[in-house]
């Protein structure tokens, strides 16, 4: 079977592969998490170790997910010798000192061939996934090639997903990457709808690991460890494919439990979840 390598596009978009780095941001990664959600990717990746970037011209960037695949997000110039440029807006602990590193002098490639690219191509990493920067000589397997719009988050305000979609987003991180970042970024009051009879289940998140963590007991059990979906589940095992999740209210992160069951109990109250819905209390 003929593979296509990324070595292969770089070449036709004229990079000089000896003076080219390949970087792999971690989804693990609060830090990444945190300055790709905010707009940040290029202030996050050029803050380095001295010297990290004296041998190379152009700096590729992908997001990773626990596997050893990889999703192309964009590319920088290295310009060596100009000032590090850093957006006047730019999150703050990104300007505190962390470790050793300092900023560097990285930019946009205003004709950059790659861009079409963006968000829309994958690649295997290898093995050495834990290698997190690599040479741009090392050869990397193209694995595919899509079309993203259906993958892009579309804001919070905008989330409307059957159970089936649900479980697609929550297994497959690396496709659904924008999915993944946006909703593990905060917790949130949410309903769960059963459209064969319109019933509705109010809850909220308020763990580390965000509105994602919540949902993703829902792809995996079924119920979530909610009562009356336990029941529905014991007597059809098919019910859940009618939910329809939504979000309601988007809440910090940082929210404690008590804060949150204020608001989610003043939500059942208002849409009347207790007396005509799924929530028992």
């Amino acid at each position: 079977m003929a593979h296509f390598y990324l070595s292969d596009l770089l070449q036709r978009c004229n990079y000089n592969m000896n003076k080219t780095l390949l970087i792999r941001h971690s989804l693990k990664h609060e830090r990444f998490i945190k300055a790709y959600r905010d707009g940040f990717l290029r202030e996050y990746t050029q803050k380095q170790p001295l010297h990290f970037f004296d041998a190379y011209d152009y700096v590729i960037v992908f997001s990773a997910d626990d596997r050893t695949t990889a999703k192309y997000l964009t590319s920088y110039e290295v310009r060596h010798g100009e000032v590090p440029n850093v957006s006047e807006d730019c999150s703050p602990f990104l300007l505190e000192p962390y470790k050793d590193e300092i900023m560097h002098p990285l930019f946009e490639i205003p004709t950059d061939p790659l861009r079409p690219y963006e968000n829309k191509l994958f690649i295997e990493w290898g093995k050495a996934a834990v290698k997190w920067y690599q040479k741009g000589t090392n050869e990397k397997i193209i694995t595919q090639l899509v079309n993203t719009s259906q993958f892009v988050f579309p804001g919070y305000e905008n989330v409307l997903l059957t159970f089936d979609k649900l479980q697609e987003i929550v297994d497959d991180p690396q496709t659904y990457a924008d999915w993944h970042i946006a909703l593990s970024s905060i917790n949130a009051i949410y309903a769960i709808t059963d459209c064969s009879n319109g019933k509705i289940y109010i809850g909220s998140s308020y763990n580390k690991n965000g509105l994602l963590g919540r949902w993703s007991d829902y792809a995996t059990t079924f119920h979530g460890g909610n009562l009356a979906f336990k029941q529905l589940h014991a007597n059809n095992p098919k019910t859940h494919l009618q939910f329809q999740y939504t979000i309601l209210k988007v809440l910090p992160k940082d929210i404690t439990a008590l804060e949150a069951i204020e608001i989610e109990n003043s939500f059942k109250r208002k849409l009347q979840t207790i007396p005509f819905g799924y929530n028992h209390n």
